[in-house]
């Protein structure tokens, strides 16, 4: 199939995806032609102060922990070593969801994720209202706290969100590209006080970026996950080819690879038909788990 990049996208409020696993589409390598190596040269592991900290507490969706007025609780991969700094993945909830939502229904805990990365999953200070520009300050906290309880490889923390989780984390990969790799925001809007411009945001720096949205949303409307996808490509200088990304061409995830990204900064682009969320085609695909990790992953 030839490149070029798709249109459409999405607004984002609430919303909630179900579904993990597999699906026509899963399991593929994210990868494409004619642009940017998607990863540079990896770079060394940065163990982070929690490393060598024996008996974590880890909490759960029953008894979670604390931290900024936010409840969080964190799954450890199998057999996990306090001295070895893990990559870890931070899935943001959407809204009116429980806090249990991400570990049952992101597919994370179905997949490679389990085994090889720390999974936090956080939830909004207000659940009826979802993430949002009021949550934004707990972040600085709540990363010093993960990073000082368990021993996370600072060089690849990585941010995923679907509907107002995605507004979340494309947010943090701009106002925290600093302690954020690589994010990858789902069903996703135009935060007002979070404008999508590059050339007024100040952002701390560039991530990697899978933004996915619904062709045919009707919770939100197609409007804004372009939007989210047109951010990151300039902020990342990509050009306007896309590749097909080799196992994800179905329509039920349709992903393409931008070309001319930065080195290490690439930017793919899922206007799927996947009709997750009582068939409104607003939730959390079923090929996301294992896409969004296979990418991750490559770091």
């Amino acid at each position: 199939m030839s490149g070029g990049a798709s249109a459409g996208g999405s607004e984002n409020t609430g919303g909630a995806g179900s579904g993990a696993g597999g699906m026509d589409g899963v399991g593929g390598e994210p990868s494409g032609t004619g642009g940017a190596d998607p990863v540079d040269e990896k770079a060394p592991p940065k163990p982070s102060k929690g490393c060598n900290k024996a008996n974590p507490q880890t909490g759960s969706s029953g008894s979670p922990l604390n931290v900024s007025n936010h409840q969080y609780y964190v799954k450890l991969p199998t057999n996990y070593d306090p001295s070895k700094p893990y990559p870890t993945l931070i899935m943001f909830n959407p809204t009116g969801n429980p806090i249990s939502w991400a570990e049952n229904s992101a597919g994370y805990e179905k997949n490679e994720a389990k085994d090889k990365a720390i999974r936090v999953y956080p939830h909004p200070a207000n659940s009826n209202s979802g993430w949002g520009a009021g949550d934004v300050s707990f972040f600085a906290p709540f990363y010093e706290k993960i990073t000082g309880d368990y021993c996370i490889d600072e060089n690849r923390v990585f941010a995923a969100g679907e509907s107002s989780g995605g507004d979340f984390a494309s947010i943090l990969g701009c106002e925290h590209a600093d302690k954020v790799r690589a994010i990858a925001p789902c069903a996703t809007k135009n935060v007002p006080q979070y404008q999508l411009n590059p050339a007024t945001r100040n952002c701390t720096g560039q991530v990697a970026a899978i933004i996915i949205h619904g062709k045919n949303d009707s919770v939100v409307g197609s409007e804004n996950g372009p939007k989210t996808r047109d951010f990151y490509t300039a902020l990342n200088h990509c050009g306007k080819d896309a590749t097909p990304v080799e196992g994800y061409t179905d329509p039920q995830s349709n992903c393409v690879l931008f070309e001319g990204c930065d080195d290490g900064y690439p930017v793919y682009w899922c206007q799927h038909t996947d009709p997750e969320y009582s068939g409104t085609n607003h939730g959390w695909p079923k090929f996301a788990a294992n896409m969004t990790w296979k990418v991750f992953s490559e770091y």
